[in-house]
């Protein structure tokens, strides 16, 4: 999403966002050196069961949420868009948080 920015400023949003990435190229950086996250990373991780990989417009995934600071547990939720995930190590991260991946939703293919 673009953020239009108008006026001398500050832009708080900018802030915010600034800190999203900054937190994403920390995490990336780590996964690379293969360092994966361990259980103390994924404490608060939301859970998301029953997942499935959906590749149109960007990468995402869809399941039931567990553990979400913002959507009720057990209800269906769509990731913002997924950056890399290990469905073996039982992790994945978006651009806004890590996930937990609980068991994958039976479906032939991928959407």
């Amino acid at each position: 999403m673009s953020i239009l920015n108008r006026g001398p400023g500050p832009f708080p949003e900018l802030t915010h966002r600034a800190g999203k990435y900054r937190a994403l190229a920390e995490d990336l950086e780590r996964i690379a050196r293969g360092e994966h996250p361990g259980e103390l990373d994924l404490r608060d991780a939301p859970y998301l069961y029953d997942w499935q990989l959906c590749l149109m417009p960007l990468p995402y995934l869809l399941g039931t949420v567990f553990g979400h600071p913002e959507i009720e547990d057990g209800h269906f939720c769509r990731t913002s868009e997924l950056i890399t995930f290990d469905p073996v190590a039982g992790y994945s991260r978006t651009f806004s948080r890590f996930y937990r991946l609980g068991s994958q939703a039976h479906k032939d293919g991928i959407q």
